[in-house]
């Protein structure tokens, strides 16, 4: 994914059909200043002074870690795999560590159905922290959202006001639910899903996915394959594909230019594997499925 990908609805009255106000995803490297001056009007705001927002957010960092402070639960330290929520009318503020720096999504949101879940106790100002782990399914949830909010296609506020719901109970269902013990393998593979699907535009091998994720390589395919049922570079390339039918059925890249954008070794290559996962070839698939 991009290093910086952000979305805000402006003029967003915030109705019934109208729930969500603001989708995103930064890599803030180590050493960097932050907020980074890349937001809206309202939204960026001086790390030592805090902020009020008039709507709910849901933050979940990815990597490195960093403080959160709010006037009714206090400081917090956030880490890796950790998901906060940012109540309306709640000073707070937050940052990642500067020798660390971070990476995290997150969207803005109001509505009555999410606000359900809120006042029936599953999270409150005092708690506003959820450890969730690196989990891929939550990530993929984010990314969801962020490109049907970058097609802005019929009825997308309606579809991520559903994201949230689903967003929210998730959080709250992993967080009262994790386990202790011999959980640490299963967040590793679910850290490696993740970087999978952050790099899917680059060229990787799975030695430095292992690496990246805390293993040996051998452990590390033994794992994956028992935990995901397919060995780690055939999950890669299947995320590959995925990206590929976006960009096809969403764009009009060039189908060569998808194939390199994508690090395929060739674009003879690329039509390959996408034929022989989707059953039709780039060309047949882009004029069948394409919405451009």
């Amino acid at each position: 994914m991009e290093r910086t990908f952000i979305k805000y609805f402006v003029n967003n009255s915030m109705g019934p059909d109208k729930n969500i106000s603001s989708v995103g995803f930064e890599e803030i490297p180590s050493g960097s200043s932050y907020p980074t001056l890349n937001h809206s009007a309202g939204y960026y705001f001086n790390a030592d002074k805090g902020r009020v927002l008039r709507e709910y957010q849901l933050v979940y960092v990815t990597n490195g870690e960093g403080v959160l402070e709010t006037e009714n639960g206090g400081v917090f330290s956030i880490k890796r795999g950790m998901i906060f929520v940012l109540f309306p009318g709640e000073w707070h503020t937050y940052y990642p560590n500067y020798e660390t720096g971070w990476s995290h999504y997150w969207i803005g949101f109001g509505g009555s159905e999410v606000e359900g879940w809120i006042k029936r106790g599953y999270c409150s100002k005092e708690t506003p922290v959820f450890k969730v782990g690196i989990n891929d399914e939550i990530v993929s949830l984010f990314r969801k959202a962020i490109y049907v909010a970058n097609e802005e296609q019929s009825l997308y506020q309606q579809v991520l006001s559903g994201l949230v719901v689903y967003l929210v109970a998730l959080m709250c269902s992993i967080d009262k639910n994790r386990c202790v013990g011999n959980g640490d393998f299963s967040s590793k593979i679910d850290y490696a899903c993740v970087l999978m699907r952050e790099l899917v535009e680059q060229s990787v091998s799975m030695q430095e996915i292992a690496v990246k994720s805390g293993m040996g390589y051998s452990l590390f395919r033994k794992l994956f394959k028992e935990r995901m049922l397919c060995a780690p570079v055939q999950y890669f390339l299947s995320l590959k594909i995925q990206k590929a039918v976006e960009l096809l059925t969403a764009t009009t890249i060039p189908v060569k230019e998808i194939a390199y954008q994508l690090s395929f070794d060739s674009p003879a290559y690329f039509s390959a594997r996408f034929k022989k996962q989707m059953g039709k070839s780039p060309v047949e698939y882009r004029e069948e499925y394409s919405s451009k």
